[in-house]
């Protein structure tokens, strides 16, 4: 152990990389020097571990002060300036810490392996495990390091924590809710203290009430959910009380947030030349004269000849949000309870603050044990109200269109008259956002409530019963006040308006019950160890809502009775959903070495016709760790390989979402134009299409091999799995369809195919985590890419089929059908010498400059038929996290940076479509002067044109010319803080908890899309989009 090279190697390079100002490494001394030195102070020793072996790299430090030291490469130690009666604190990674009182002799200190990380408990199906006996593919959440982070659903700080994990952010915006899959699948199912959920229940949760959050991939781990867990299962393990006295924890955020990537526009004089050149380049009269440049430059005419940076006009540089945290926990060793309260006030970048929202979360459990027979009974009831507003007229019903409006108005034109009010424009963001603009709001309560009993059967060793009952209750009131602002001439304070105001009322409401019943055993028989659970589960859902309008209101009054009552319409819709499943699963190992698990779920749905509501799906899986084997010992014992455990696993699952309700009857819809009789339309009922006989259960088997790894002491930590997925049973139109529709006057049910979608890939995480003294750290990184195709689509079309360029069978993932660019023509002999649109020869406007396309099928034209399927998929196929955890004393600092692979953008708006070109002037930003001329022939971009109809759109053709790589590498998430009772409020008794720091959300990101002003991560490619923000904030932690 002594010698072994490479713990020395390993121990240089720690030493090197990671050495901080009063740590050093003692040389070995004699037991007499070592006993020589105790009389000078000098605290010296050895460490072991528990089998006798020399540990070299622990940390020894004089408990309270900064001295220490760490041991040599026999395991030794030298501390000077020691007290008799200090107490020496002994660490390493993977260790338990041990405290020693020194008694001025040589010190032995044996250190004992820490099992805490393998014995922690991760919540799995309908059950638990420990990370130890775990064999299905799980990842898990450190939900702690989310709670100071700037989010307001806990969804937005998903990205890059754990592999298998794909997130991708869909904009900025009020409580902006990002796409969410587990390794490239549809959306995960959201299931909570046991119970399925909602994604919206799950996105409003707040971090400070979660205990752990797992991510269960792989069949193993998923199919005891059934039919809607085949994409997958986020599952949450709420916190509960503890006992002891009670607790107050109160946690505060302010923070500050402004588009992370949006780029200036030019000014108007700018912007007026090259519109000039393009019209020069059309053959056309100039736009502007050099007087109307001039006054552009010099602002000498603001009506005429405006500057207006419609940014600044409607918007805050920041907008502020604050979230508030409060909660309780306390009990006896009987009773516990657990009480939260949080609150969420979120506003926009808008001056007029027309755009918020507010939300408040609530939760409180109780838990109770009658230990006289075994009885612990379970109760928790949470919910949240949240309130959203944002502007709404006829021409910006949703932000998102106002943002559009900002980004494309040209500058030259005015935004407030000479009074400073809203100017009369076509969709004028100032009007749009004004006071007076009408407004859409929403307001969504939820109530949740559950209650679970297990009885420990005292009279049978193992064996539980567990009955749950969880009711939800929603509901959801939406007002359109649809009303334009008023609106000036330029030299008029007399106020005009475009439209009638309207207003539209919808309330929605709804419930849903869950009702579970298991019973469990589990047992160790000597060296097997055996566990069973079997159970039923139970489904219902039922809601309705209605709606009513009116339109022409006289009176800017927004209550429904004041409209007009000739113009008012309304609707509703009344639904309801079943589902019901029986379950059992079986778990055996053998000396924690050979591990073996099967389920199976026998799920009901009453999307299907009874006679195909059933399916039986399975899972197993197989685990082995290797380490325990005899043969291994030796790379054990000498820590070189600390833990190596195989898996496998193999399962099918069912899937019933692609099923309509009602879908497998034929559907009459009501009429009110079914019939003419005497000339006159009369209602009645029209058929649907006809109905399948095939609608059944779409079946996805999924296959997992991975392995999870421990190194060099539990330092060096690792897990890799692959993952094949396939799913087949698509129900697909019959060929020639749409002949027999039309001659039926109904549609032919779809039939059942052989199509089938695979998905493969795999994901890895690799991390090194040490203790240095007082410096403590931990750096890992996690990369999940998969693909997918079409092994066989028999619902391809016919053009599709005679093509073989354009085939979806069999073609992993591409961004789409387009021309492939041949770079651009270089002079008026390369035009007519080359293959051009049918037709756009003869416009004689095809020039030097211009984008040239390959004639793919070779048959002298450019036609449709010629594309091909080109470029990268346009979603990222890889992604990945980079996560950094250190302190020091009462300092601490994270870092989260995330990113993905290769994936295609296309920017061909970036140039042609948002540059407001309607307005004759197609350059806005500075990256867009890059354009082709004769003395620029390498240029980014093809040559300015005011007017791209003279040439057939020729160069804003979908083609691979537009394709850039938005791979990105962001800076996600930061913290950066002091906890003052490390040190400065250590002894103040009645505060147990003082933090105080400083986070941020999407600091930084690299990438080539930013030179177009454009983020890649929601792959917005024309700034319509409210863009995604960066946020800084304040944190405060306080404990008593």
């Amino acid at each position: 152990m002594k010698k072994n090279q490479l713990k020395l190697i390993s121990v240089m390079l720690l030493l090197s990389g990671f050495s901080t100002g009063y740590l050093q490494a003692a040389p070995y001394a004699a037991t007499t020097g070592m006993y020589s030195a105790q009389q000078n102070n000098v605290c010296t020793g050895i460490v072991v571990d528990q089998n006798g072996e020399t540990v070299i790299g622990a940390s020894l430090v004089v408990k309270g002060t900064t001295n220490g030291t760490i041991t040599g490469l026999d395991g030794d130690f030298s501390i000077p300036n020691v007290k008799k009666g200090d107490i020496i604190v002994a660490s390493y990674v993977g260790y338990v810490n041990v405290e020693v009182v020194w008694n001025g002799k040589p010190l032995k200190i044996i250190l004992k392996e820490d099992s805490k990380t393998l014995d922690e408990v991760v919540v799995v199906g309908y059950g638990s495990t420990t990370k130890r006996d775990l064999i299905a593919s799980v990842s898990t959440v450190k939900t702690d390091q989310m709670a100071n982070i700037p989010v307001t659903n806990i969804a937005q700080g998903l990205a890059g924590r754990a592999p298998g994990l794909i997130v991708q952010a869909s904009g900025g915006g009020i409580n902006s809710t990002p796409s969410i899959s587990i390794r490239g699948g549809g959306a995960p199912i959201y299931v909570i203290d046991g119970v399925i959920r909602s994604a919206a229940d799950f996105q409003n949760l707040s971090p400070d009430d979660i205990e752990a959050m797992s991510i269960l991939k792989d069949a193993s781990a998923t199919a005891v959910y059934g039919s809607r867990a085949t994409n997958g299962i986020i599952q949450v393990t709420t916190k509960r009380g503890k006992e002891g006295k009670p607790t107050v924890e109160y946690d505060f955020n302010m923070s500050f947030s402004q588009p992370s990537i949006w780029p200036e526009k030019m000014g108007s004089y700018d912007r007026a030349v090259y519109a000039n050149i393009a019209r020069a380049n059309d053959g056309a009269e100039p736009m502007y004269s050099e007087e109307a440049l001039e006054a552009f430059r010099t602002g000498s005419d603001p009506l005429n000849f405006a500057n207006t940076d419609w940014r600044k006009l409607v918007l805050n540089d920041w907008a502020p949000q604050s979230k508030h945290s409060i909660r309780v926990t306390g009990g006896s060793q009987n009773n516990q309870y657990y009480v939260s309260l949080g609150h969420i006030d979120q506003n926009s970048l808008y001056k007029n603050d027309n755009h918020w929202m507010k939300r408040t979360n609530f939760r409180l459990a109780q838990s109770s044990f009658i230990e006289s027979i075994g009885l612990r009974i379970n109760a928790t009831i949470d919910g949240y109200w949240q309130k959203t507003t944002h502007p709404n007229t006829s021409t910006a019903s949703n932000y998102y269109a106002v943002f559009s409006h900002i980004n494309d108005r040209p500058s030259t034109y005015p935004g407030v008259n000479k009074y400073g009010l809203p100017y009369n424009l076509t969709d004028n963001p100032v009007a749009e956002t004004a006071k007076d603009a009408g407004y859409n709001r929403n307001v969504d309560n939820v109530i949740n409530g559950r209650g679970e009993v297990v009885w420990e059967v005292p009279w049978v060793e193992g064996l539980k019963v567990r009955a749950a009952s969880n009711y939800r209750y929603y509901g959801s009131k939406n007002k359109s006040w649809r009303k334009d602002a008023a609106q000036y001439d330029w030299d008029s304070q007399e106020a005009t308006y475009a439209n009638k105001p309207e207003l539209s009322v919808t309330n929605g409401s709804g419930y849903s019950f869950t009702n579970q019943a298991f019973i469990e055993y589990a047992n160790l028989f000597g060296k097997h160890s055996l566990s069973a659970l079997a159970g039923f589960e139970q489904y219902y859902e039922w809601g309705d809502s209605y709606w009513g309008k009116r339109t022409n209101y006289t009176f800017d009054i927004d209550q429904i009775e004041v409209g007009d009552a000739n113009s008012q319409t309304n609707g509703g819709s009344e639904a309801e959903l079943g589902r019901a499943a029986w379950i059992g699963q079986v778990k055996y190992n053998y000396a924690n070495k050979y591990y073996a698990e099967g389920s199976i779920r026998y799920d009901g749905s009453d999307r299907f016709a009874p006679g195909n509501r059933w399916g039986a799906f399975f899972s197993g899986s197989l685990g082995w760790v290797v380490t325990e084997e005899g043969f291994m010992q030796p790379l054990v014992e000498k820590n070189i390989l600390n833990s190596l455990k195989l898996r496998l696993s193999y399962g099918e699952t069912g899937l019933d979402e692609s099923a309509g309700r009602f879908q497998y009857m034929t559907t009459y819809s009501y009429n009110p134009y079914a019939y003419v009789v005497n000339g006159k339309y009369t209602p009645g009922f029209t058929e649907g299409d006809l109905a399948s006989p095939d609608l059944t259960w779409y079946t996805t088997r999924q296959m997992d091999f991975g392995f999870d790894f421990a190194s060099l002491n539990n330092r060096l930590y690792g897990s890799f799995d692959y993952f094949y997925y396939s799913t087949k049973g698509y129900l697909v139109a019959p060929r020639g369809d749409s002949y027999l529709n039309t001659a039926l006057g109904v549609g032919l049910p779809r039939v059942k195919s052989d199509s089938e979608h695979r998905r493969a890939g795999f994901e890895l995480q690799l991390g090194w985590r040490d203790d240095i003294g007082d410096f403590k750290y931990d750096v890992s990184a996690n990369l999940t890419y998969f693909d997918e195709l079409m092994a066989l689509d028999e619902s391809e079309g016919e053009s599709s089929v005679m093509n073989p360029y354009q085939r979806t069978q069999q073609n992993k993932g591409y961004y789409g059908l387009l021309y492939h660019n041949l770079g651009y023509y270089v002079s008026a002999e390369d035009v007519y010498n080359s293959v051009g649109f049918t037709g756009a020869l003869n416009s004689g406007y095809l020039t030097a400059g211009d984008i040239k396309y390959q004639d793919t099928n070779g048959d002298g034209q450019i036609t449709d038929a010629d594309k091909r399927r080109l470029g990268k998929s346009g979603k990222p196929r890889g992604q990945f996290g980079i996560n950094l955890n250190m302190s020091y004393k009462g300092f601490y600092l994270s870092a989260l940076f995330q990113g993905s692979t290769k994936f295609n953008m296309y920017v061909a708006g970036s140039l042609g479509m948002q540059t407001g070109q309607t307005y004759g002037m197609p350059v806005a930003y500075d990256y867009q002067t890059d354009f082709w001329t004769p003395d620029n022939r390498d240029a980014q971009y093809p040559r300015l044109m005011a007017n791209t109809a003279l040439n057939q759109n020729n160069n804003y053709a979908s083609s691979d010319f537009w394709l850039i790589n938005g791979a990105y590498l962001r800076m996600k998430d930061f913290q950066f803080g002091y906890d003052f009772k490390y040190s400065l409020l250590k002894n103040v008794s009645w505060l147990t908890r003082c933090k105080m720091g400083i986070s941020g959300q999407n600091i930084f990101t690299i990438s080539q899309a930013t030179k177009y002003g454009m983020d890649p991560e929601p792959s917005d490619t024309n700034y319509y989009g409210y863009p995604v923000e960066r946020t800084i904030a304040l944190t405060l932690n306080l404990g008593f």
